[in-house]
């Protein structure tokens, strides 16, 4: 892997958030989000780039694909069905039930279709955030919860694993999977990050079972093995490193989403960032919804 890589930044749109950057294997589209904007961006293979945005809420934490190319929306009130061909957008689950400065935050679907959305606290100082697993049909049941921020997740390539970051706590958390019910068994820090190192934000998960995670104030991505040690450093020029994914044709390119300061707003602070790597990534897998769903 190189370990001085070719940045390149490949839209001209700065957030202010950037956050839930995925790849559309099937379509060859790029998605991710504006957080406080709140924006859902989509970049064409064409490098058109198609913007919505939505007042009606105060933040965006994450995307998931329906199989029926309709998306997951985790806003701060729910978790909502949108449809980027009509713009339709429906109710899907509220896990957190409007409790009071909670908001929902990244998102990531496992091998068998279900969505996994974590939630944080809005003042970042309580233990009040759950990780949800929904159904086919909005229901969910919690996976974990007690944290302050929840972050990733992201899955092996087999699906028996689930990483998790706790983001104030500065550790990436794993745990066995089961498929079948979606319970979470054998919770272990799977790796610990110093002060200088920032903190970890959104993961993804390659081939070869490695796991890369953004690093919030570190201003760098790393890739970890699937025994949780560091195998690489890739540094970016600007410190809020916030979601990762793999894409591309052949899904060995890096993507890499970013924020801003009032310190870097001239600068490239929430830029789209991309890279070639050596290993390819995973498709990302989509939710199926119930028959007769919203």
């Amino acid at each position: 892997m190189a370990q001085k890589p070719d940045w390149q930044i490949i839209t001209d749109s700065r957030d202010k958030l950037g956050e839930g950057v995925l790849w559309n294997a099937a379509a060859g589209d790029l998605y991710w989000v504006d957080f406080y904007g709140p924006t859902l961006h989509r970049l064409s293979a064409d490098r058109k780039r198609r913007d919505w945005s939505f007042p009606q809420f105060s933040n965006l934490g994450s995307l998931a694909f329906c199989e029926d190319s309709r998306l997951l929306l985790a806003f701060d009130r729910g978790v909502f069905l949108f449809d980027p061909r009509d713009s339709a957008l429906a109710e899907f689950s509220d896990p957190n039930q409007q409790r009071i400065a909670i908001g929902y935050n990244d998102g990531k679907v496992d091998r068998t279709g279900h969505l996994w959305v974590g939630t944080f606290d809005v003042a970042e100082s309580a233990p009040r955030a759950i990780l949800y697993r929904l159904d086919t049909k909005g229901g969910w049941q919690i996976g974990d919860s007690g944290f302050i921020v929840c972050n990733g997740p992201a899955f092996s390539p087999s699906g028996d694993v689930l990483y998790f970051n706790d983001t104030i706590g500065r550790q990436t958390l794993a745990y066995d999977l089961d498929s079948a019910s979606g319970s979470l068994s054998r919770r272990r820090v799977f790796h610990s990050f110093a002060g200088e190192d920032g903190m970890p934000d959104g993961l993804c998960v390659d081939s070869e079972g490695g796991v890369w995670c953004a690093l919030y104030g570190g201003g760098k991505v790393v890739r970890l093995s699937p025994a949780g040690e560091r195998l690489d450093t890739l540094p970016l020029p600007v410190p809020n490193v916030t979601a990762c994914c793999l894409g591309g044709a052949d899904l060995r390119t890096l993507f890499v989403t970013s924020g801003r300061t009032n310190e870097d707003a001239a600068d490239n602070g929430g830029a789209l960032f991309a890279t070639s790597v050596d290993v390819a990534g995973l498709i990302e897998p989509t939710v199926t919804l119930s028959p007769g769903g919203a």
